[in-house]
């Protein structure tokens, strides 16, 4: 309040003293590290002032006075306890200057850090861990320069950490940073108080108006009664936006005290236009660049029936895709009717395929899961054998998991699927049986660094592989998989062509120190391949450096990678989000 008064203060003054006197100019000169000097430049009055039509030389050296407690304030909060500040006035020169001189001296930084706990979760045996994942991720730790702007993010994220799972109503019940000016330390206690434990109430929806509300009821990860989760809450809203229905979605539960037992989980939508058309480019040095365009119609006939229609086009692949969906009932359960034609040109491998089927989708989790049924019928040639012709008709289950800290950007937790499925016999070429899984392991190193871990794995059961549709069969290598080498390079050769096999074994690490907020160094080592039955796995190992960039057109991934097979460095480039 005192801030706010001053130039007000000074206004009065200056009208009451300045009367018919002529204005004084000056100019101001600061001396300070850029990052204490830009700030100064913007908030000073001795600066915001230099124009003023009645400034007066008392007005003057008032603001002067002003400037160097300003001064002493910002270093202050940028950790500098002891700095050296000087404002000068030369009356002499024409117009007069004045000096601002600013010297921070040593830093202070963070020398002991004390977390407390208070209220339910204090006791509460399921809450252990996240206790301790409170302290573990407090983001200013000893050691680190202590600056008030961090002191002040750090307890917010204490709190949302906190008030992610059960606590919703966490908050700081005390904090203090104790600072030494001599020995340049500050110890630093919070005392965090959860409050009672939330449980789920009913969804109150609000914001619809073509679609039903029950529509968004349907799509709810939670139910009364379960423990509050922000996650699910997180969770909900990815899927509610991923219908198309939404624009915009805003999820949060009534947190005061009383509601505790019972909190409302309050859903506020915004409805997106029924007809959407999108175009986007990628490139990837697996296909080239690739050009996509998309029409979808989220309310066909008024019916809340979604269309979805996708044509992808690059150097090796041509696709079009039709989906229907369903409208979602209770459960987060729909079906999609769907429709596929491609022709792929890979390794000297012609295929045109067509499918259709329809997919039951279940589960309330983030990963979908789903029960398929289709027909696929596909023509095949490998280099200059005889085009042959295979078809299939597939039942398959797909369970998808996913358990992570986050569900835009994880830094931590592991997420894949498994899918289960064969082609029946007497309605295809070749009845078989089909099993894969893949699975990704995030672990975050240190504050900058994450590693990856990837497995995929298949086995096609079968008499023969001739007969089978190339899409259920494996080949690997590029940008994705084993880099060092050639898009689907790895799999059976036959004649002048790579062709998939039954066998699929993969696997990956790899660690991304990110050096800024928007990009980072990766390291990383593959290894895998795709072969028959019969045959031995023998691991195709590529190893390499990169380079990862979040752009304004999505991730880009720049890998230069040695193949041990081959002996060659590839280049492996992925700009764009890939459709």
């Amino acid at each position: 309040m005192r801030r706010r008064l001053r130039p007000l203060a000074f206004l009065l003054a200056t009208l009451c003293a300045s009367s018919g006197a002529s204005a004084l100019e000056y100019r101001v000169d600061i001396e300070a590290p850029e990052e204490m000097a830009a700030p100064l430049r913007k908030g000073l009055n001795l600066i915001r002032w230099q124009e003023d039509a009645q400034m007066t030389a008392g007005l003057l050296r008032r603001l002067a006075d002003e400037a160097a407690a300003d001064a002493r304030a910002l270093a202050a909060a940028e950790g500098y306890f002891s700095p050296r500040v000087s404002v000068a006035v030369d009356e002499a020169a024409e117009p007069w200057r004045v000096r601002l001189t600013l010297e921070p001296g040593e830093r202070t930084n963070v020398a002991a850090v004390d977390i407390q706990f208070i209220g339910p979760a204090a006791s509460d045996p399921q809450a252990r861990d996240l206790l301790g994942q409170v302290r573990k991720f407090w983001p200013l730790p000893p050691g680190q320069p202590f600056r008030q702007e961090d002191w002040e993010a750090a307890k917010r994220k204490a709190v949302s950490e906190l008030s992610r799972w059960r606590y919703a109503a966490a908050r700081i019940a005390a904090s203090e940073a104790r600072i030494d000016p001599e020995r340049r330390q500050a110890h630093l206690a919070v005392e965090l108080d959860s409050g009672p434990p939330f449980r789920f109430g009913p969804v109150e929806v609000s914001g619809t108006q073509r679609y039903a509300p029950e529509i968004v009821r349907n799509l709810s990860p939670v139910r009364p009664g379960d423990d509050y989760d922000r996650t699910e809450l997180d969770v909900y809203q990815r899927r509610l936006t991923e219908t198309g229905y939404f624009a915009s979605v805003r999820t949060n539960i009534d947190a005061r005290a009383a509601n505790a037992a019972q909190a409302p989980l309050r859903v506020a939508v915004l409805e997106a236009p029924s007809r959407q058309v999108e175009s986007g480019v990628s490139y990837n040095t697996d296909v080239g660049p690739r050009f996509q365009l998309r029409y979808s119609d989220h309310d066909v006939l008024d019916s809340a029936w979604r269309f979805r229609s996708a044509l992808a086009l690059d150097r090796k692949i041509q696709e079009l895709k039709l989906d229907l969906d369903a409208p979602p009932r209770d459960g987060a359960r729909w079906n999609n009717y769907f429709a596929r034609v491609a022709q792929k040109d890979i390794q000297n491998e012609l295929a045109r395929t067509f499918a259709v089927g329809i997919a039951h989708n279940f589960g309330t989790d983030v990963a979908r899961s789903a029960a398929i049924l289709s027909w696929h019928l596909e023509d095949q040639r490998a280099g200059s054998v005889v085009t042959d012709g295979r078809h299939a008709v597939y039942v398959g289950l797909r369970r998808g998991f996913r358990h992570t800290d986050d569900v835009i950007a994880p830094r931590a937790g592991t997420f894949g699927n498994v899918e289960v499925g064969g082609g029946l016999p007497g309605l295809s070429t070749e009845r078989f049986l089909r099993a894969t899984a893949q699975a990704n392991w995030l672990l975050p190193v240190g504050r900058g660094g994450e590693l990856l871990l990837r497995g995929q794995a298949g086995v096609v059961i079968s008499e023969v592989r001739q007969g089978i549709p190339s899409e259920f069969l494996f080949r690997t290598g590029g940008d994705w998989t084993v880099r060092g080498y050639a898009y689907e390079s790895l799999g059976v050769p036959e004649g002048d062509a790579i062709v998939g096999g039954r066998r699929l074994f993969v696997t990956s690490a790899e660690y991304t120190h990110w050096v800024g907020e928007n990009w980072g160094l990766a390291a990383f080592v593959d290894a895998g391949d795709a072969w028959d039955q019969g045959e031995r796995y023998n691991a195709a190992l590529g190893y390499g450096l990169g380079v990862r960039l979040r752009t304004p057109i999505g991730p880009a991934r720049i890998d230069l990678a040695y193949g041990m097979e081959t002996r060659e460095l590839g280049l492996h480039i992925s700009i764009g989000y890939v459709f």
